[in-house]
């Protein structure tokens, strides 16, 4: 079972990709969840901005645009366990946003293909209580849109897209997003399987979000069973979407570990802990002596979860 971390928060913010990388790998992960979804800009995609991404381009020139760090990721000896596709796929009163970035995800699911990385996270829409042109019925649709446009691209490649459980913010307060209700994940993923005629989905747990709603992640997980493909593990204190390491927030990780074990994952245990590893925030200094800590937790879960 393979150890990683995102790059973001700790590649985009070094002058130095090489440092980044190596550093990562230096503190044993074995690959990395890469961050695609840096590939345009979020503050602008959220105006309902339509702008540029490289995802718009002929792959010849997705493949250039990446050479660079994907040389380096590979020199360091770290593995392409999972990416994760830019979001939002969906922004209030933006016309034609959801198929925009349907075009942009069916290029990220071919290069993604092309360099053999297989699980792809890509956010799903979940309704705003704010936004009155929005029902449960016409979010579903949205969500049945967006993922079923991706069949044909899915079924050329050995990709499988991960949704992942979300949350939404309304006045101050945490509400549930797509997927946060296992049943409605279960729902999803064996929907559109059989549609798709193959495993081209699948789910990646994301323990922070579920503890954000109170829900208990070991029984989410065991609901979701062998559909569990990919995981962003990271705590909080349940108030604030932090991304801190394990044993920093609240969550009870031994319930996790466990529930990991019942269902026989063998997936990545990746980290999304940027918040713990960011130079911006954390003395650069103290940055590896942490991914080295991260590492060292995420080797015990695996001890854990392959020998209960």
């Amino acid at each position: 079972m393979y150890i990683s971390v995102q790059s973001g928060g700790i590649v985009p913010e070094w002058n130095d990709m090489e440092a980044g990388y190596r550093m990562i790998r230096e503190a044993g992960f074995d690959g990395i969840d890469w961050n695609l979804d840096h590939a345009w800009d979020r503050v602008q995609v959220k105006k309902g901005q339509m702008g540029y991404c490289i995802f718009q381009e002929p792959l010849e020139k997705v493949h250039e645009y990446y050479a660079q760090e994907l040389a380096i990721i590979r020199k360091n000896g770290l593995k392409l366990l999972q990416a994760h596709a830019p979001f939002p796929a969906y922004v209030k009163g933006a016309d034609g946003f959801v198929d925009w970035a349907i075009a942009i995800y069916k290029q990220c699911i071919r290069f993604c293909g092309s360099i053999g990385l297989k699980y792809l996270v890509i956010h799903g829409i979940s309704l705003a209580l704010d936004d009155e042109t929005q029902s449960p019925a016409t979010v579903r649709e949205l969500n049945l849109h967006l993922y079923e446009s991706l069949i044909p691209v899915l079924q050329e490649t050995d990709v499988v897209v991960c949704l992942e459980n979300l949350f939404t913010n309304y006045q101050g307060n945490m509400i549930e997003g797509v997927c946060s209700d296992p049943d409605e994940a279960v729902w999803y993923i064996d929907h559109l399987n059989g549609l798709a005629g193959k495993e081209c989905f699948g789910i990646c747990v994301d323990t922070g979000h579920l503890n954000l709603l109170g829900k208990n992640i070991g029984v989410y997980i065991r609901k979701l069973g062998s559909r569990v493909k990919a995981l962003h593990l990271h705590d909080n204190e349940g108030t604030k979407d932090s991304h801190l390491a394990p044993y920093t927030g609240n969550i009870r990780w031994k319930d996790v570990t466990e529930a990991l074990a019942e269902i026989g994952y063998t997936g990545s245990l990746n980290f999304e802990t940027f918040r713990h590893v960011t130079p911006s925030r954390v003395d650069a200094e103290a940055v590896p002596a942490i991914l080295r800590m991260i590492y060292e937790i995420g080797a015990a879960f695996r001890d854990r979860i392959e020998h209960p």
